[in-house]
């Protein structure tokens, strides 16, 4: 493809993509990071994420403010061209700032992004939601490029973008001392749990057909991310979608290697590797057994979805999801946390920072227990604590 051709495609749909966003004013609350990270010049930054958290918008409002020029690699047009050729397309055209999605859809993507740097022909700010390919970048391509996380939207960020509801983030020793203050002051978004269990985590609007995009969503990541990892067959859709519906139409679930082959007929060798890359793709969070050691700690999970896939698997099934593993789930998305293994005495569900957690309804009882007791109501008698609280963390 001859390079005015490249350069012409490209500043065509800049222009488009740019258009598409002009409506769009409220930013992630990454945004002023990240964009601080491309005005320092220093390295190409690539930004990694589950898929459909907003990525795209993401990349298109730092190419706006910083005066780039924004392209998907997967644009059907550019196919067979290899990234390098169309940066340098690009570069000899007079731009030097360039904001690539999709990253992962050009073969040879990181040889080209390290030839790239080394030639100074540009400076590339890149995301992909192939995570499988995106986190396994080579040592001497590390060195060039700072990686970024970005997770779907907390129940703050949900509530700012969302709501219009700006809440300053609270950290949890400030909640536990001052738990009946941030009830008084903020439990009026305690109304909005219900519509983030069904549709938080994303930010484009819950329309009539919104679970179905994120079932499409869900067979995106199987069909693309899923089958590029090596040894996998013609059924890791279909495996795909049964682990995800296994876990989104049960409460939490401890799953051992077996008990996951058992349901969909493969051995404990291949379901360590399908989870190792499923992990990757971020449609499933591994809460590890607190105390357990690297090695046994893998027989010792529980299963949980982001949000809001339980929600839209089991509507896809006309069922309704489980309350406990909705609150449970709402609680391990915002903590990095370990859970208890029951061994028939009762005991906590998690621990987070030396401290341990019981989560539950209205009703909640400190049986096990814990320090702290939340429950998805505003009381915060002896040691309780809201669970939309947790959501401002």
């Amino acid at each position: 493809m001859e390079n005015e051709k490249i350069v012409t495609r490209v500043l065509e749909a800049n222009a488009e993509s740019l258009k598409r966003i002009e409506h769009i004013e409220k930013k992630r609350f990454a945004f002023d990071a990240l964009l601080k990270v491309v005005n320092e010049k220093e390295y190409f930054l690539g930004i990694t994420g589950l898929r459909g958290i907003g990525k795209t918008v993401l990349l298109l409002q730092l190419a706006r403010d910083a005066g780039g020029v924004y392209f998907s690699a997967d644009d059907r047009e550019l196919r067979g061209v290899d990234l390098y050729d169309i940066v340098k397309a690009l570069s000899e055209a007079g731009h030097p700032l360039l904001f690539v999605d999709e990253i992962h859809s050009k073969s040879k993507w990181d040889g080209d992004l390290k030839t790239i740097f080394d030639e100074k022909l540009a400076r590339v700010i890149f995301s992909g939601s192939s995570a499988i390919q995106l986190k396994t970048l080579k040592a001497d391509l590390s060195r060039r490029v700072v990686i970024e996380h970005l997770r779907p939207a907390s129940f703050r960020e949900w509530l700012a973008i969302k709501k219009g509801i700006i809440i300053p983030k609270l950290t949890l020793s400030n909640l536990i001392k001052t738990k009946a203050e941030i009830a008084r002051k903020y439990g009026h978004v305690n109304v909005h749990l219900p519509e983030y269990y069904e549709s938080g985590g994303v930010l484009y609007n819950a329309k009539t057909y919104f679970y179905k995009t994120i079932i499409s969503t869900i067979e995106t990541i199987a069909s693309k991310d899923l089958s590029s990892a090596r040894g996998f067959d013609k059924d890791t859709e279909e495996n795909f979608f049964k682990l995800l519906q296994v876990v989104g139409t049960s409460k939490p679930l401890e799953l051992s290697y077996s008990k996951i082959g058992d349901a969909i007929g493969k051995n404990k060798v291949w379901v360590m590797r399908f989870l190792y890359n499923v992990e990757k793709t971020e449609a499933i969070k591994k809460v590890y057994s607190c105390g357990a050691s690297s090695k046994s700690h893998r027989k010792e999970a529980k299963f949980y979805l982001p949000f809001p896939y339980r929600s839209a698997l089991c509507a896809s099934q006309g069922k309704q999801p489980d309350k406990g593993a909705l609150r449970e789930e709402f609680f391990v998305n915002h903590l990095d946390c370990c859970y208890f293994r029951t061994s028939g005495d009762p005991t906590p569900d998690f621990k987070y920072e030396g401290m341990t957690f019981e989560v539950g309804g209205k009703n909640k009882k400190n049986t096990q227990g814990a320090d702290v007791v939340v429950t998805d109501t505003l009381d915060t008698s002896g040691n309780k604590i809201p669970l939309f609280a947790i959501g401002l963390l």
